[in-house]
Formats: structure tokens, C-alpha cells, sequence
């Protein structure tokens, strides 16, 4: 089926009111999802929220859900822990692995604080050394070495928006260290923006955003697991349904579930599984080729535009960053902004970033190049 660009823009009204270039950090929510979601509400309002048939529904919602981010990153459900977002799988890894003092992590310099927050808790509470390299093959491998226990990087820098090289990185270091490094990887830029199959890329975690590319609301995103290294992972912060409980009394969970990140709300589970199962329809009929055709289109016409410099990546992804010279990234970001034109400033990098999503069409990048 033909990617049918009027179909999507129709079931998102906010990426009709705005030039929505924002997905990086909230993507615009299909109308599937509102209606889920006040469903739900509804429901519960009217009906309430306990008893058998609720304990049920809200069963039934995780499962639901945890077939939905699954599918998202083409992996089996029972590797998927659900969590409230990234950050929640960043530190499920981090304080699930066991470390001792002088042992090594090696991460990026263009990592997101999410992921960054919880190396620096480590270090400062376990004596962990973190190595901080460069975002490339070479000075990842580099910076690694006998003491180095966890490697933590993203898929998509959140900063330049360049897809780094997982397979080779993972390969690199495990043929120079062996099998026992652990590769946790942040995708939060990744998921929904570009295929992600993390069992091919050789990782051993990998987190995914429910809110961002995939469309979903705040408070949900899952971890996946590659079940090799799940017994690795201690349960961080054990909850309610961290085992199995029933008439038979209490055993332990053998899949990624061990994981989830304590109560997730009803009513954005509801959400997110209308939103992905949407996001997953319009993806396979065209939307990555779309969405990453107006990127490159993007791109170009920024490199011609007068006072705009464009952040390379060796890599391109749907993320587009660039500075206005002359100009805060914060005000031209507040100045777009009050045009009705959603993009995001980088504070680290002073620099403005584009999201072009499947949603997004010509006049959208028109109108962004004309305000800059």
C-alpha cells in the first residue's frame, strides 16, 4: 500500500496547527490515542477502576502494551520490561549489573543527561570509573579495556542526530575484550525514527520512548533484553509484579517482565497501545522512506540558506541540527515557536534540531527554512 501522507495528517491535528519538528521530545499524538485514552478515563470514571474485571483490564493492557513496543523494535514480547521511559531503562541497567570499585564504563560525549544522570550516581557511589570518548568507532574501542564492565551510548546522538555504528562497535569490542562487556544502548532517538532491530545489532539492552517518535503518551517506553543477559540484571526495584503471584503461590518471572518499572497508569498504556499499533500501520506502508526523504530535503536546503550552519554527522538520521549565526538557539527556538513552528534548542551544543517525521510534509520544511 501507498504511504497515504493525508490519512496521517488527518488523524494528528496538531501536526495540522504546527510545523511539528519536534518528535524528539514529543511527538505529535494520533487521534486513536486521545480517544483511548478518554475511553479509559470514562470507563473508569463510570464504572471504577477495581475489582476482578479491573485487575483484569489492567492485566490485559500490559500484555497488550508489551506486544506493541515489541513490535516496534521487531523482537518477541517476552523480551520487552515496560517502563515510564528511557531513563527508567537506562538505570534498570545501571543499578541491575553488579560493579565494584575501579571498574570501567565507557560512554559518549554526546550522550543525553538521562543516560549520563545515572553513570554519574554510579561513580559516585560505587568507585565506577567513566570513560568519556568521542561518538566514534575508533575512540569508543579506544577507550575501552580490562576493567571496562558496561559500554552506554546511544543509537541516535540527540545532539547531531548521527546514527552511530552499533554492530561494529559491538563487534570491535568484544573481539578486543571478549563476550562479558555489557552494551546498554539509549534509543530514544532511534525507535519510531529508524528501523531498530536490536538482537541484529549484537547489544544486550536496548531502551525504547513511548512519547517521542513513536507517538505515544508521556509515562510509557519499554527496555528490551537480550535473554542471554537478563540473568545479569539483578530486579532493581522490586514491586508488586516483579513475581509471579497466584493461587500456586509465588515463583520468579524467567522473561524481561522481572524488569518493569513498577506501575505504569492505565490510562497511558491505553494510549500507547492505540498509538503504536497506529504508528506500526503508517511506518510499514512508507513512512520511514517519507519522513527520511524530507530530512535529506531539509538538510539542503538549510546548507543553502544564508547564516545557517549545519552540525555534520557521519551518519544522517531524520534529526537535523543547525545553528543561526548570530542568534541564541533558545530565542530562535521561542521566535519559531510563536510562527506556529515546534523545534527544540540543544542548551549543551547551542544549536536548534529538527525532527522531520513520517507527518511532516514539504510546506512544513518551507516554512521552517523561510523562518530561520
Amino acid at each position: 500500500m501507498a504511504f497515504d501522507l493525508q490519512r496521517v495528517r488527518d488523524d494528528l491535528p496538531s501536526a495540522r496547527a504546527n510545523a511539528y519538528l519536534n518528535a524528539g521530545t514529543f511527538g505529535p499524538m494520533p487521534r486513536v490515542a486521545a480517544e483511548a485514552m478518554r475511553a479509559h478515563v470514562e470507563l473508569s470514571f463510570e464504572r471504577g477502576r477495581i475489582g476482578h474485571a479491573g485487575i483484569m483490564r489492567w492485566f490485559g493492557l500490559m500484555d497488550r502494551a508489551r506486544v506493541a513496543f515489541a513490535q516496534a523494535i521487531s523482537s518477541p514480547a517476552d523480551e520487552v520490561a515496560l517502563t515510564h521511559c528511557t531513563t527508567d531503562g537506562c538505570n534498570i541497567v545501571v543499578w541491575g549489573l553488579s560493579f565494584t570499585p575501579g571498574d570501567e564504563v565507557v560512554t559518549t560525549s554526546h550522550e543525553h543527561p538521562g543516560l549520563t544522570a545515572p553513570l554519574d550516581e554510579l561513580a559516585r557511589t560505587k568507585g565506577v570509573v567513566v570513560r568519556v570518548a568521542a561518538p566514534t568507532l575508533e575512540a569508543i574501542v579506544a577507550a575501552t579495556g580490562p576493567r571496562t564492565k558496561l559500554v552506554a551510548l546511544s543509537h541516535v546522538l540527540w545532539t547531531n542526530g548521527d546514527v552511530l555504528p552499533l554492530a561494529e562497535i559491538v563487534e570491535a569490542v568484544r573481539a578486543k575484550l571478549g563476550d562479558d562487556v555489557f552494551f546498554l544502548v539509549d534509543g530514544a532517538q532511534s525507535v519510531g525514527s529508524i528501523d531498530v532491530s536490536p538482537a541484529a545489532l549484537g547489544v544486550d539492552a536496548y531502551t525504547v520512548s513511548g512519547q517521542k517518535w513513536l507517538c505515544g503518551p508521556s509515562g510509557t517506553g519499554a527496555l528490551w533484553v537480550r535473554p542471554a543477559a537478563l540473568a545479569r540484571l539483578a530486579t532493581p526495584w522490586p514491586w508488586y509484579l516483579s513475581k509471579q503471584r497466584g493461587p500456586g503461590g509465588i515463583a520468579e518471572w524467567t522473561t524481561a517482565r522481572r524488569l518493569d518499572a513498577s506501575t505504569i497508569g492505565m490510562t497511558s498504556l491505553a494510549g500507547a497501545i492505540a498509538a503504536l499499533e497506529w504508528h506500526h500501520d503508517v511506518w510499514r506502508d512508507g513512512g520511514l522512506a517519507h519522513s527520511a526523504r524530507l530530512a535529506d530535503r531539509l538538510r539542503a536546503r538549510l546548507a543553502e540558506t544564508p547564516r545557517i550552519r549545519l552540525l555534520p554527522a557521519a551518519v544522517s538520521s531524520q534529526l537535523v541540527s543547525f545553528v543561526v549565526e548570530g542568534e541564541s538557539a533558545s530565542s530562535v527556538a521561542q521566535r519559531l515557536e510563536a510562527a506556529q513552528i515546534l523545534v527544540r534548542s540543544i542548551p549543551d551544543a547551542d544549536c536548534l534540531r529538527a525532527s522531520v517525521g513520517f507527518w511532516n510534509d514539504e510546506a512544513d520544511i518551507e516554512r521552517l527554512v523561510a523562518a530561520v
